[in-house]
């Protein structure tokens, strides 16, 4: 190989290293100027806190989450209870609001609004509602014309629940404290004796009481006996 010659080959090997230099610094900035996949939801999730979905959108949560408490699941007892605002007997279809009232100006447990037949009325000087110790007191309406709840809840002389029928409180929002009916018994107004526990009774065992008027007087437009509904509470329905 001449002088010539060989200056050509150096030639032809530089510029094929040129080319190679240029390729691997295009190559380079072209991964660099790549741009970065921000996008969180592309990211990896731990199995155990992920979330899937069935191919109508439904969400799937993960094995280990603890269901949802069921809407009116009995709650358990406990020292404070809570407010009731509402009322439920499945037994007779009724589904009211509950009030809180104290006593009136006599001193008695004051009952729910005149023109509210389905109202019950919370004691509020006594024990509340879920509460672990003393009797829960209701109030609770009956008309003349028989169209409060107190005349679904008694009729006939006889008491219109059964042992084990379930009265339900709840709260704003949506503890559930539940009590099963054990017994009923009548008293006359005249004889009752306002200072035994048989309404009131702040210890003691948990026990529920509605109490409504009975036996109206035409004479006096009054209620000769009052009526006492009694429940123990349960944390499951039978």
């Amino acid at each position: 190989m001449n002088l010539v010659e060989a200056l050509k080959n150096r030639k032809v090997q530089l510029g094929i290293a040129a080319v190679a230099i240029l390729l691997a610094v295009a190559l380079t900035l072209v991964w660099v100027l790549q741009p970065k996949n921000d996008n969180p939801q592309t990211a990896a999730t731990p199995p155990a806190a992920s979330a899937s979905g069935d191919a109508d959108g439904t969400a799937v949560t993960s094995p280990d989450a603890a269901p949802p408490a069921s809407p009116g699941a009995c709650s358990a007892l406990d020292e404070a209870g809570f407010v009731p605002v509402s009322y439920s007997i499945e037994k007779l279809g009724i589904e009211a609001n509950v009030v809180s009232l104290g006593n009136d100006a006599d001193g008695n447990i004051e009952a729910p609004p005149k023109d509210e037949p389905k109202t019950a009325a919370w004691w509020n000087m006594g024990p509340a509602a879920g509460s672990n110790t003393g009797q829960v007191v209701l109030s609770i309406h009956t008309y003349q014309s028989g169209e409060a709840v107190g005349n679904q809840l008694y009729k006939d002389g006889t008491s219109q629940l059964a042992a084990g029928d379930v009265l339900k409180l709840t709260s704003a929002d949506g503890r559930t404290a539940c009590y099963q009916f054990t017994e009923d018994q009548k008293v006359d107004e005249a004889t009752f004796d306002r200072d035994s526990d048989l309404l009131e009774r702040q210890t003691g065992d948990p026990a529920l009481a509605i109490v409504i008027c009975w036996d109206h007087n035409k004479d006096t437009n009054g209620w000769d006996s009052r009526i006492f509904f009694k429940f123990k509470p349960v944390t499951e329905e039978a």
